[in-house]
C-alpha cells in the first residue's frame, strides 16, 4: 500500500472529519472530538504552511497516546481496587435476609431513607445488594415505605 505524502486541502478536511478532528481556526490548533475535553494539538508547520500529512499523523499519534494513558490509568485503578479488596475485603451488609415482621419493616424503612438521600429512589437491585431477599421486599415494601415517609416528615410512628 503506497503512502500518500501530500494531502490536498480538500482531502485533508475529509481526513479530519473521517478521524473525528476539526480545526479551531481562532486558536490555530486542531481538536479531537472523540476524546472528552477535546484536547488541542498544534499543527505541524513546514515554513509558513501547514504540513497536512504530518499534522494528520501527529493528531493520530496524540490520540493514541491519550488512549494509552487512559488505559494505563484504568489498569492502575483496577489493580488498586484488587489490592484493596485483598487487604480489606468489602464489608458485608447486615444480615437482612433473616429479618421478619416489624424488625424487617423498620430496617427496610431505614434503608429506604438512606438510599433516597443518596439517589432519587430505592431500586430493587440496590436493596438486594444490601442483603434483602425479593420475597421480603415484596412483602414489606408498602409498610416500610409508609414508615419511612412518616419518619422523614416528622410524623409520630
Amino acid at each position: 500500500m503506497s503512502r500518500i505524502t501530500v494531502l490536498s486541502a480538500k482531502d485533508f478536511e475529509a481526513q479530519l472529519k473521517l478521524h473525528g478532528f476539526f480545526q479551531v481556526r481562532s486558536e490555530n490548533r486542531f481538536a479531537d472530538v472523540r476524546i472528552k475535553g477535546m484536547p488541542r494539538t498544534e499543527p505541524v508547520m513546514r515554513g509558513r504552511r501547514i504540513d497536512r500529512q504530518a499534522t494528520l499523523e501527529a493528531l493520530l499519534v496524540a490520540r493514541k497516546a491519550h488512549q494509552d494513558a487512559a488505559a494505563a490509568a484504568e489498569a492502575a485503578q483496577i489493580e488498586r481496587e484488587r489490592i484493596a479488596e485483598t487487604i480489606a475485603p468489602t464489608a458485608l451488609p447486615a444480615a437482612r435476609a433473616s429479618l421478619a415482621g416489624a424488625a424487617a419493616i423498620a430496617q427496610l424503612a431505614d434503608d429506604f431513607i438512606t438510599i433516597t438521600t443518596r439517589n432519587e429512589g430505592a431500586a430493587l437491585p440496590d436493596l438486594m445488594r444490601m442483603g434483602w431477599r425479593k420475597s421480603q421486599l415484596f412483602e414489606h415494601a408498602d409498610a416500610a415505605r409508609t414508615l419511612a415517609y412518616s419518619r422523614q416528615n416528622g410524623a409520630a410512628c
